[in-house]
């Protein structure tokens, strides 16, 4: 009878091992690298990493072209976890909007609110423009198509009733190719929908003179009116160099979600993770540091909790 080579059975054993003491591991959906989503999902990966030993949890955060991509990829399986703007959140559960043909993604759970992300419209300083509806007839960038900032300026347009042709130019360039259209006069106006300070914007105001916009209150009331997700935010003067007044905007927000299938335990310690280590989420960037739990918890998070979400805030007190 044969003997089994002993530096075979080591080698056995050890994957066995490895096997069983191996993290699992999830990959999350964020954005383009130059916006907040990118390094708000490695923030989050870091906190993972700070529980690993009780969690048994490991994450990578992947780029993407952003909100509307993201469900798309939880949808299909390809990623476990998506950072996602609240209106499109919204419209995705609902089966609206942009979502409107390929039907309502009910399977689709929320786990957390994170940040405000406001409009932020950003113009040349030789435009000599204020406000947002001063801008009908020139080129304007509106992102890419399936970015959150594409999905949210097609409500600003349809509540301003603008059309296409009501500008010399649309394009769709990704956040890290606006600054140096804006500069180089290729575009009149760029856009992002963000948390703040955001790297892309600081960089457009330091290359070049540029003044970020307003919405009038009345297009900042009708859009919160209409839209559950929409509601005013401020963006303080002295963010930006160049931009020393408070700039009024309406503003979603960053939530992350999961599909159903993702299991209780996983997503229970997934969350877990963040709230323990709460403190260190807020210094981990400056989007982050006002985070609070009872908006954590409760701000435009359309789809329901998921079950392992769920089961962690009412472990603590925080929902019935």
């Amino acid at each position: 009878m044969k003997r089994f080579p002993l530096y075979l059975l080591t080698v056995a054993l050890s994957i066995n091992a490895n096997y069983t003491l191996a993290n699992e591991y999830l990959f999350v959906g964020t954005g383009n690298v130059s916006g907040v989503y990118y390094p708000t999902g490695n923030a989050l990966c870091r906190l993972l990493e700070q529980s690993n030993e009780h969690r048994k949890l490991s994450c990578t955060a992947e780029s993407s072209g952003g909100s509307s991509d993201n469900v798309e990829a939880l949808q299909s399986g390809d990623i476990d976890l998506a950072i996602v703007q609240s209106d499109v959140h919204w419209q995705a559960y609902q089966g609206s909007g942009e979502f409107a043909e390929q039907g309502a993604y009910k399977e689709m759970r929320s786990l957390l609110s994170l940040y405000a992300e406001a409009l932020t419209i950003l113009v040349h300083a030789d435009m000599k423009i204020g406000q947002i509806e001063q801008l009908k007839g020139h080129s304007l960038n509106l992102g890419p198509e399936g970015s959150g900032q594409y999905s949210t300026m097609q409500l600003v347009m349809e509540e301003l009733n603008w059309q296409a042709s009501d500008f010399s130019k649309l394009s769709n360039l990704k956040p890290d190719e606006q600054s140096r259209a804006l500069c180089s006069k290729k575009v009149d106006a760029i856009i992002y929908v963000v948390g703040h300070p955001n790297t892309s914007i600081t960089r457009a105001t330091t290359m070049c003179e540029s003044n970020l916009i307003s919405l009038s209150k009345k297009t900042i009331m009708a859009l919160a009116d209409k839209y559950d997700y929409f509601s005013p935010v401020t963006i303080k003067g002295g963010t930006y160099h160049g931009n020393p007044d408070d700039v009024s905007s309406i503003g979603v927000s960053a939530t992350l979600v999961a599909d159903k299938q993702l299991s209780e335990q996983t997503v229970y310690n997934f969350v877990a993770a963040i709230f323990e280590n709460l403190n260190t989420m807020r210094s981990l960037h400056p989007a982050l540091a006002d985070l609070q739990v009872e908006d954590m918890i409760n701000t435009n998070l359309t789809a329901p909790l998921h079950d392992g979400a769920k089961r962690y805030y009412r472990e603590q007190g925080w929902i019935k």
